[in-house]
């Protein structure tokens, strides 16, 4: 029998006079918990969740306009001058030196940071609400970087990691308005790519067994935090987030994205249509998503398929952050709301 998933929660408590209570003395509960695999921690506390809209706020859709307006002209990635501003792979590697697939184009990225580093991006699109990124557009933009996924592959046989990776507006690290993906892939590892394959590997040979498949099947016996599954796609909220409203797909029987067919495009598109519909709906408008995959190269790591998405600051005329030293230097998270909540919330848009 497959030893299960651990989901650790320690509790504290910390006491102080509080204004809220007119200086009386009052408690505040605080729950901290850790991720199985990696062992990083997310915290809440029992006030937190009315903190949430001042992490996150709420988008102003009127100066988004504005700023949209003001970036269309001479935008390098809109029909007028992407043919022209935009570079081109030899052609003995691509034909033509791009790749098309429906309304996606795919290139190089012009400032690279790794060997393989292309931008995928819809020309006729200069900006899409998180609820315009229909099923269709994603599935022609994921198809697009998983073809240019497996032609570098063979092409560069040092390459061990590549993943597919978005930046939406300008909270999310985006230097454009301009919808885009980015294929991102070298001999050079991430850390934090790394750190997956290393658990991934250790629970593998511990275990016998696959974190990835012990977690689908656990989580969708309990419910709990069960989304949605489909395709051999399987959607839930994790246990200890990594990100604010952070939701996960799992594909637990592909181990590189080189092996995603269509179906499973079909399915993570789906269901990221469906979280970005959510998130536009509670006011956010700034995202990131990763798709990652196991290596490209030598042993299977025991790591698949996987996509997170996460939501980031609003995008308002005067936004703020929404990491700090707790995310970027103490490998922490917060949890404005319970998982099992979020989850809930999440089914019935499915």
């Amino acid at each position: 029998m497959t030893e299960p998933i651990l989901f650790e929660r320690h509790t504290e408590v910390a006491t102080f006079h509080s204004p809220l209570a007119g200086m009386e003395l009052a408690e505040d509960r605080i729950e901290v918990r850790t991720d199985p695999l990696t062992g990083m921690t997310a915290i809440a506390s029992a006030g937190l969740e009315a903190k949430e809209e001042a992490f996150l706020g709420k988008a102003d859709w009127a100066y988004t306009d504005l700023l949209v307006a003001r970036s269309r002209e001479g935008c390098f990635f809109c029909p007028e001058k992407v043919l022209q501003a935009t570079p081109k792979y030899p052609d003995e590697f691509i034909p033509g030196g791009r790749l098309e697939r429906g309304r996606a184009l795919v290139f190089p990225n012009l400032f690279p940071l790794a060997a393989v580093h292309a931008v995928v991006t819809y020309p006729d699109k200069h900006f899409l609400r998180p609820s315009e990124f229909t099923p269709s557009l994603l599935e022609e933009g994921l198809g697009a970087a998983l073809d240019l996924v497996r032609r570098a592959a063979p092409a560069n046989p040092g390459m061990r990691h590549v993943s597919v990776c978005c930046n939406h507006m300008l909270p999310a690290g985006a230097s454009l308005v301009h919808p885009h993906l980015q294929v991102f892939g070298g001999e050079a590892v991430p850390w934090l790519v790394g750190l997956y394959w290393d658990r991934s590997a250790h629970w593998l040979s511990r275990h016998g067994r696959s974190y990835w498949e012990t977690l689908v099947e656990q989580e969708k016996s309990s419910g709990e935090r069960y989304v949605w599954g489909v395709a051999g796609v399987h959607w839930l909220v994790p246990f200890a987030p990594a990100g604010a409203r952070e939701a996960i797909a799992v594909v637990p029987q592909v181990a590189r994205l080189t092996d995603l067919d269509d179906e499973h495009t079909a399915a993570l598109a789906h269901g990221l249509t469906r979280i970005l519909t959510w998130y536009e709906d509670e006011g956010l408008s700034a995202f990131n998503f990763t798709l990652y995959g196991g290596p490209l190269t030598g042993r299977d790591a025991g790591f698949p398929v996987v996509l997170r998405v996460i939501a980031r600051t609003a995008f308002q005329q005067d936004y703020r952050t929404d990491d700090y030293y707790l995310h970027k230097q103490l490998g922490g998270e917060l949890m404005f709301a319970a998982p099992e909540e979020m989850a809930a919330r999440l089914r019935p848009l499915f």
